[in-house]
């Protein structure tokens, strides 16, 4: 099975595709057409596949990137893909975008370093928002976690100071009309999947 995928449908931009992408920093160069499925190869990798007509099958009623999709939505991928004679996905644990409060701040030279208490594990990260604070509760999202943009999160450092997650704009969560860090309520649950919900739609 195929780990580590992001999930972008949007009807009004693309038409009736699932954009499955594996791997954004390699570029295609052999593409495949194996029934409903266009699978992206870079030499002998699969780097993404293209799945057309879901609405045939399913009705899908989310714009841009599908954060944690359900199980339901990926049993239907998975019939076609491997009717398609293609590698199915796995399901998706969490989504990868988590609660968290900022516990400290410093001034370093690209803005500011924050840590963050996510349910008892510690993670730093630099933002250049001028709204957060000490004490705010946040969306982070952890190493490996794929962004709208296609960007994976990576762990870095900075001035011998260790960056290992990202804190989350509105527009990265799907909440176009906040641009700057979202900042959550006060009730807000540290260390909850941001994303996780009883039952989930797809």
């Amino acid at each position: 099975m195929m780990k580590d995928y992001a999930l972008h449908y949007s009807y009004k931009e693309i038409g009736d595709v699932i954009i499955c992408i594996f791997n954004n920093e390699k570029k295609p160069n052999k593409i495949e057409q194996k029934g409903r499925v266009t699978v992206l190869y870079s030499n002998d990798e699969i780097i993404g596949y293209n799945i057309k007509d879901i609405k045939e099958i399913v009705k899908i009623r989310n714009e841009g990137m599908i954060f944690f999709p359900s199980k339901a939505l990926i049993d239907v991928l998975n019939n076609i893909l491997i009717n398609s004679g293609v590698p199915p996905l796995e399901y998706k644990i969490d989504s990868g975008y988590f609660i968290a409060q900022i516990t400290n701040k410093e001034k370093v030279d690209d803005g500011e370093y924050l840590t963050l208490d996510c349910g008892g594990q510690i993670y730093n990260c630099v933002t250049k928002s001028k709204i957060v604070n000490v004490g705010d509760k946040v969306v982070i999202a952890k190493v490996g976690t794929h962004l709208n943009n296609g960007e994976v999160i990576k762990e870095s450092a900075i001035n011998n100071k260790t960056i290992n997650t990202h804190v989350c704009t509105g527009v990265e969560l799907g909440l176009l009309d906040v641009s700057d860090v979202l900042i959550l309520e006060e009730d807000a649950i540290v260390g909850k999947d941001f994303f996780s919900m009883e039952e989930r739609v797809l």
